[in-house]
C-alpha cells in the first residue's frame, strides 16, 4: 500500500508499515508505481509535459529550441582521448618505476576526465545537450526517485531494495517489478 495523509504516506511492504515524509521524488514513485510495466516520459513526472507526451517520439524529437548543442564538440572529445591515452602511459610509467604518488595523481586527472566524458554521453554514446531541458528533466527526476529510495531504505530497508531493483530512471521512467506486486494507492 501506498496512500498519502496530508504531508507524510503510509506505505506498506512485506508485511512492515511505515510513515515517509511527503517528497516530490515519492509522489514520482507513486505515479511510477500506479501504472506498472509503463514508461512515462520524464516530462510527464517533472510536470512540463507537452501535448504529444503519450506518443514516445524518436531520440531527434526530443530536442527542443534552445538546447546549446552538445555538451563537448568533437575537439574536445579527441583532445579528452588524447589526455587519456597520455595519462595510461604516465601511470604506466610510474607503476613500473615504483612512483605510487605520482601514479595515484594521473589516475585521479584520468578519473576526472572519465567522469566528464560520461556526463557528455548517453545510453549507446549518444552526445548530451547543453541546457536541454528534457535532459535537465531526467537529472531532477533521477535525483529525487534516487534520493528519496535512500531515504527509504533508513525505515524501511527490503522497500529500498526492491524499489531500487524495479525503478529505471531515464528519459522514460517505468516501474518494472522484479517480482509480481500489487499496489494499493
Amino acid at each position: 500500500m501506498l496512500r498519502r495523509e496530508g504531508d507524510v504516506w503510509t506505505v506498506a511492504f512485506e508485511a512492515t508499515s511505515v510513515l515517509i515524509k511527503d517528497s516530490r521524488g515519492l509522489q514520482d514513485i507513486a505515479r511510477l508505481l500506479a501504472r506498472p510495466g509503463l514508461e512515462m516520459h520524464v516530462r510527464d513526472l517533472i510536470g512540463t509535459a507537452p501535448p504529444r507526451a503519450a506518443v514516445r517520439a524518436q531520440a531527434e524529437d526530443l530536442r527542443e529550441p534552445g538546447d546549446l548543442g552538445p555538451v563537448l564538440d568533437e575537439q574536445a572529445r579527441r583532445s579528452y582521448r588524447q589526455q587519456l591515452a597520455a595519462l595510461d602511459d604516465e601511470i604506466a610509467e610510474a607503476e613500473n618505476f615504483g612512483d605510487a604518488e605520482r601514479a595515484d595523481r594521473a589516475q585521479s586527472e584520468r578519473t576526472w576526465i572519465v567522469a566528464q566524458l560520461s556526463a557528455a554521453y548517453g545510453l549507446g554514446g549518444r552526445t548530451r545537450a547543453a541546457g536541454d531541458p528534457v535532459e535537465r528533466a531526467r537529472q531532477a527526476v533521477k535525483w529525487r526517485v534516487r534520493h528519496t529510495i535512500d531515504r527509504i531504505e533508513r525505515v524501511h530497508p527490503a522497500l529500498r531494495r526492491h524499489l531500487r531493483n524495479s525503478i529505471k530512471t531515464g528519459v522514460y521512467c517505468a516501474y518494472l517489478p522484479e517480482k509480481p506486486t500489487s499496489w494499493l494507492l
